[in-house]
């Protein structure tokens, strides 16, 4: 088991946001995460990547657990979170969010000597290309290699969001928790996403992707789990979890179910 969610509650005060939730990913899945707005989805996502703190529970990644580490620890296990909207520098190129992307991958290279690059000491050239060619790799990988010298000023809503899956991916996931990549997007641009994060598979990334477009993970996701106000009330083939009568009523109301 890649990673292991055991009863995992977190409170606000007197609000339970996520209440018990446990589940499994193994390594090359892809598991949708559903459910209506306020039934703990983002906050399930945030946890896991160290972003918010487990009030209880266990976060098990590759036998353990990571429940109390900092999110930049969390990711440097190779457990990375996009978010629902990118937070870019619309002056900066799409390169540039690529190279600051890549923090993750020159620690691993130089370690405490990266602290020369402050004083303005350049990386070795060795380095300099590999990064290079791991950010044009990603580019082509998530379609925005023609955009690589365009401001992301000037990118789409889509390719914005596709910018945010790119950056996630230069940081060398084994587990990439995608945050509504599909909201605000059109037909063309979905149908977009669909392909990449097929291609992403594909490279060897396993994926847990939380959405309300419940098509998109319908044809996506090898496996579903929905919820409600915090609590699992479904879990399986995604075809079977849509048609639960829980589930239905959660967003459609109980004449539907």
């Amino acid at each position: 088991m890649l990673l292991n969610i055991k009863n995992l509650t977190k409170r606000f005060g007197g609000l339970t946001a996520v209440s018990k939730v446990t589940f499994g990913i193994e390594r090359g899945e892809i598991i949708g995460i559903f459910g209506p707005n306020g039934s703990g989805k983002t906050t399930t996502l945030s946890l896991i990547a160290g972003i918010l703190k487990p009030s209880s529970g266990e976060i098990i990644w590759k036998d353990h657990d990571i429940s109390a580490l900092t999110p930049f620890q969390v990711a440097q296990q190779g457990l990375v979170k996009t978010f629902q909207n990118p937070q870019l520098f619309p002056e900066l190129t799409v390169a540039e969010h690529m190279r600051i992307a890549c923090h993750l991958h020159v620690k691993r290279a130089l370690g405490v000597g990266r602290l020369r690059t402050l004083f303005g000491k350049s990386m070795t050239g060795d380095l300099e290309n590999t990064l290079t060619r791991k950010i044009d790799q990603m580019l082509e990988l998530c379609r925005l290699y023609k955009h690589r010298n365009d401001e992301a000023g000037a990118l789409s809503y889509g390719g914005e969001k596709m910018l945010g899956v790119a950056m996630g991916m230069v940081c060398d996931p084994e587990l990439l928790l995608l945050d509504e990549p599909a909201s605000g997007l059109g037909h063309d641009e979905i149908s977009n996403l669909d392909a990449v994060l097929r291609d992403l598979r594909t490279h060897g990334v396993t994926l847990c992707i939380i959405d309300h477009k419940v098509g998109f993970l319908g044809r996506l996701a090898d496996r579903s789990i929905a919820l409600h106000h915090g609590a699992i009330i479904a879990s399986g083939t995604t075809a079977d979890v849509l048609a639960n009568d829980a589930v239905v009523t959660a967003y459609l109301g109980k004449k539907h179910a």
